[in-house]
C-alpha cells in the first residue's frame, strides 16, 4: 500500500482572478507532492478576519482526521504579528495571528500552539507582502509530510492568541440577543454568528414564532424551518446549514432588501 495523501485545507481573501492561489498551493506541493488541497473559499471580503474566522468554525469538522487547515488572510502581513500553528483532537490550523482562531479558541477547540519563527522551513527570499507563499505555504507543507511542530518554534498558550471578543454572541442587560453578521452568501443569505443553542434558550425552546431582528432597521420576521414555508420574496429566519441563525427572502435576496453587509450588528428581540 502506498502512503495515503496528506488533506491540507485552504481559506483566504485572495479570490481567483490573480496567481496567488494557485502559487501558494505550487510551493505547498513542492514540500508535500502528494498532498491533497481542498479549497474552501478564496471570496472571503478582503481582510474581513471575521468573516474568516466563523467560517472556519462552521467547516472544519466536516474534514477527514489529519487535516491541516491553512488560512490567509492577512492584513498585517509583514508586520510583527505572529504567525501560528493550533493543534486541535483531530486536525491543525496553520495562520496568523491576528484573531482568525477567535471562534475556534472560544469554543475550547484547540490544545496546543507554537509560534512559526523556524527561518530555515521558509523559503530562501521572503517577501515582505506575500507571507502565504513564502513562510505559511512550505510551513504547511513541512507539517503535512510529518514535520514536527515542536520544530516550527516556541510553544505558546491559547490564551495568548489575538482573539475578536466581538465574535462571541451575548445575551444583553435589555434582554436581546446580539451578535452580528459574519457572511453573506451567494444566495444573498445574511448569515450571524447566533446558534441555534443559544436562539434555543433565549427562544425557551420554542422556535416557531415571530421574532423582531434589529438590522438596517427592524423586521418583524417569521421563524421557520425552510425557506419555502414562506411566500416567494418574503423576508424570513431560519437556522442554516452552519447551525446559526440566517436572514433570507425565498427565492430572492435579503441582502439586497437589508443593506447589510458581515460586520454589522443583529439585536434579536421575542415576540410573544
Amino acid at each position: 500500500m502506498g502512503i495515503p495523501p496528506a488533506f491540507i485545507s485552504l481559506l483566504t481573501d485572495f479570490g481567483d482572478r490573480d496567481e496567488y492561489v494557485g502559487v501558494m498551493k505550487g510551493a505547498i506541493l513542492s514540500r508535500v507532492p502528494r498532498g491533497a488541497i481542498v479549497d474552501i473559499c478564496h471570496h472571503i471580503a478582503p481582510h474581513d478576519i471575521r468573516q474568516a474566522a466563523a467560517m472556519i468554525l462552521a467547516v472544519y469538522r466536516y474534514f477527514p482526521e489529519g487535516t491541516l487547515h491553512v488560512m490567509v488572510v492577512d492584513p498585517g502581513v509583514g508586520s510583527e504579528r505572529d504567525i501560528v500553528y493550533a493543534r486541535a483532537r483531530s486536525c491543525g490550523f496553520l495562520c496568523p495571528d491576528n484573531g482568525l482562531l477567535s471562534g475556534l479558541q472560544s469554543e475550547g477547540v484547540l490544545q496546543e500552539v507554537w509560534r512559526v519563527t523556524n527561518r530555515a522551513l521558509f523559503a530562501a527570499a521572503v517577501s515582505d507582502t506575500f507571507h502565504g507563499r513564502d513562510i505559511i505555504a512550505p510551513v504547511a507543507g513541512f507539517l503535512a509530510s510529518g514535520g514536527r511542530p515542536e520544530l516550527l518554534g516556541p510553544p505558546m498558550a491559547t490564551r495568548d492568541l489575538v482573539c475578536l471578543e466581538a465574535l462571541a454572541p451575548r445575551l444583553a442587560t435589555d434582554g436581546s440577543l446580539q451578535g452580528i453578521v459574519v457572511n453573506v452568501d451567494r444566495f444573498g443569505n445574511v448569515v450571524t454568528n447566533i446558534g441555534r443553542e443559544l436562539l434555543t434558550s433565549f427562544l425557551e425552546g420554542d422556535l416557531k414564532q415571530s421574532l423582531t431582528i434589529n438590522l438596517a432597521g427592524r423586521h418583524p420576521i417569521p421563524l421557520v424551518t425552510t425557506y419555502s414555508d414562506i411566500p416567494a420574496g418574503k423576508l424570513l429566519a431560519l437556522i442554516g446549514s452552519r447551525d446559526t441563525l440566517e436572514l433570507a427572502v425565498n427565492q430572492g435576496s435579503a441582502v439586497s432588501m437589508l443593506s447589510v453587509a458581515p460586520g454589522a450588528p443583529v439585536r434579536v428581540i421575542c415576540l410573544r
